[in-house]
């Protein structure tokens, strides 16, 4: 915890100290009979054999079947009993997700369901229900909890996430929660059906929910996995690209670099910031379907072979065409070398009707060709692109994007996507 920041600390600090005293408190005010004690020992080695399985979210935290786990435990037993329990399936976690969490983060993991659990316990008190029960307004309550919860819990995330990240909370927050309602909706039902033969049948009962868990949790895997495969996908298309075209090697992960930190400069939602990622990668796909004689040639192109050149965007649009999950990149690749003064190419629009990704993309690209070194010459400095940059806004580029684009890039920012790029190469 040496290089985290004194607000994130200090955040730390308030969620562990405030999940110790009302752990403490609610231990001491149960009542531990026997079958209290039972309770607590099942689903406690129920709750660490889910937590030991967890899901990784795209913007950082992860979800787990726990979550079914957690309700249950809430809404069947004393509060002191499901915060001790899920409080040490925080702490006492095995397998791989043991290695990829050091103790400071076990230890926040545990408070935060600690706290985001006491939170939820408060709608079922409210409902003033005496015991587990099956009807309308039991089950209304109930899924108040664990709306709460996992509300709650998202929103100690977000902050954390935020805090490392020198991100928004709050666009972390909305992202990670389009990707947890699927999660939600599965595991909330699964969690009043373990309440209900818990109540009914004890510890065998639980058995016949074990593997519909496990299917939950594995049909949540492959729904993040799907997302990753898109990435590999485009990663396979770029890598085509630049095995042909040796002297932009890097480009189109620098350009995006840059494209998503003019997007961020403007306060793009996360949701398009992702389209944009896309796009920026798959900018330049279509030089696949240019000869590589003329993308590698030294001296100066003819003019068939510069229509060969401007042929590249319509040719990214009708390849990205045939990835279904990519249909509406099509249009920012097809127009990223449009000009804002009507200029361009393909289709000669201008202005505002070029697409925003596109206009982004366009500032990035024509930076990173600046600074980039060619057969035929070596790449200028930050401050002679910036330069060229402002001299061709308002033409080429869309001038307020360009301004955008001087404010965050500054020469610190670009040598950092540089080395980045070195880095993963």
């Amino acid at each position: 915890m040496e290089n985290i920041s004194v607000k994130l600390k200090l955040f730390f600090t308030i969620i562990v100290t405030s999940a110790t005293i009302i752990l403490l408190w609610n231990m001491i005010n149960t009542d531990w009979t026997k079958t209290q004690l039972i309770n607590f020992l099942i689903f406690c080695i129920l709750a660490i054999a889910s937590e030991s399985l967890p899901v990784a979210l795209p913007k950082g935290g992860y979800v787990t079947v726990s979550y079914s786990i957690f309700l249950s435990s809430l809404i069947l037993f004393p509060l002191g009993v499901t915060l001790s329990a899920m409080a040490l399936s925080g702490l006492l976690i095995f397998g791989k997700a043991s290695l990829e969490q050091p103790l400071y983060k076990r230890v926040f993991n545990a408070s935060q369901y600690v706290i985001s659990l006491s939170v939820a316990h408060v709608a079922i008190s409210y409902s003033e229900i005496p015991f587990f029960q099956f009807e309308i307004r039991s089950i209304i309550f109930y899924i108040i909890a664990a709306t709460i919860y996992m509300v709650m819990n998202m929103t100690i995330v977000a902050i954390v996430l935020g805090l490392v990240s020198n991100k928004s909370p709050w666009s972390i927050w909305i992202v990670n929660f389009r990707w947890a309602v699927p999660n939600f909706m599965a595991l909330v039902p699964l969690g009043f059906l373990l309440a209900l033969i818990y109540k009914d049948w004890g510890a065998q009962g639980i058995l016949l929910l074990f593997i519909p868990l496990l299917i939950s949790r594995h049909a949540f895997q492959l729904y993040i996995d799907m997302r990753e495969n898109y990435l590999d996908t485009v990663e396979a298309l770029v890598q085509a690209l630049e095995a042909k075209d040796t002297y932009t090697s890097g480009h189109s992960a620098r350009v995006g670099k840059l494209a998503v930190a003019v997007a961020e400069g403007i306060e793009m939602s996360e949701e398009k910031i992702e389209f944009l990622k896309y796009a920026a990668a798959l900018h330049d796909v279509g030089k696949i379907g240019v000869s590589e004689v003329i993308l590698n040639k030294e001296g100066e192109l003819l003019e068939v072979e510069w229509e060969a050149i401007r042929s590249h965007p319509v040719i990214g649009q009708t390849i990205i065409k045939g990835i279904k999950f990519l249909f509406d990149i099509g249009q920012v690749v097809r127009h990223h070398h449009e000009r804002f003064d009507g200029k361009g190419y393909p289709d000669g629009i201008q202005g505002e009707e070029i697409p925003l990704e596109s206009r982004i993309i366009a500032v990035a690209d024509t930076y990173d060709a600046i600074t980039s070194d060619r057969s035929y010459r070596k790449g200028r400095t930050h401050d002679e692109a910036i330069a060229e940059l402002k001299r061709v806004a308002g033409s080429q580029l869309d001038p307020k994007i360009v301004e955008v684009f001087c404010n965050v890039v500054t020469d610190e920012v670009a040598q950092r996507v540089n080395v980045e790029h070195v880095q993963i190469a």
